[in-house]
């Protein structure tokens, strides 16, 4: 595979490098300020505790996972221009303001507003991650199509799956948000299902079929890059090139 050089000005790079540095901080920041949001919730009985370590769990956990993929494009595999400033700008943005949805909800459980624990948790909780989700696979499609010279090809294949998964994680989000918090599983899909999954909370429910979706894009994926793979160099060498 080969290189080529971009180019880029001075003050451009300079604005990539410190976006690169804000980035780092909203992140970092935003997840001593999830796990710190936690000391608000009033814990009643055993299963808040389960609750409340249980939603971190996955708050962290996506954080942390959005994190490291965007990471690489920051030194790694760097991706270039003013769309991915303002992409990292929305990214920041939303990040930063996760901690304090996620207080909203923690301080208005018990003792509050239950409008607007369940606004926080419902809806601008999975909106945001959601949002989140879609400009982390915005970010990658942006680098495919930058790079598909200058990236080895695993590191391209291993991209391009990456950016199936965080758009599927987005529109999952996105798709909770958009379902009644009464509407349970065997409302939303017209086929019959059995009990136990007829009476799940559609919220829950629906991540069913994103799942398998899921599978199915990654497996059209890989079996696309594979036929798209380039083909090894010759290693059949003669006497006088050896």
């Amino acid at each position: 595979m080969t290189d080529t050089k971009v180019e880029e000005s001075l003050h451009h790079k300079s604005e990539r490098r410190a976006m690169h540095i804000i980035t780092d901080a909203v992140f970092g920041l935003a997840l001593g300020l999830a796990a710190f949001s936690l000391v608000d919730y009033q814990i009643t009985i055993v299963e808040d505790v389960y609750f409340a370590i249980g939603f971190f769990a996955i708050t962290f956990f996506l954080l942390v996972l959005f994190w490291i993929w965007i990471r690489r494009f920051f030194e790694d595999l760097p991706v270039y221009g003013g769309a991915q400033l303002g992409i990292l700008f929305g990214l920041c943005f939303l990040v930063a303001i996760l901690p304090f949805i996620m207080r909203l909800f923690f301080t208005n459980m018990y003792g509050g507003t239950p409008e607007v624990a369940t606004l926080a948790l419902v809806t601008l909780y999975p909106l945001v991650m959601g949002a989140i989700g879609l400009l982390v696979g915005l970010l990658h499609l942006l680098f495919l199509k930058q790079a598909r010279v200058r990236t080895p090809w695993d590191d391209y294949k291993h991209i391009a799956s990456d950016s199936v998964a965080a758009l599927a994680l987005g529109s999952g989000f996105l798709i909770t948000a958009l379902i009644p918090p009464t509407m349970i599983f065997g409302e939303l899909l017209p086929i019959g299902l059995p009990p136990p999954l007829a009476t799940l909370p559609a919220r829950f429910g629906i991540w069913i079929p994103i799942a398998i979706i899921c599978v199915i894009l990654f497996i059209v994926v890989e079996v696309a890059l594979r036929r798209m793979q380039p083909s090894p160099p010759s290693t059949n060498a003669t006497p006088d090139q050896v």
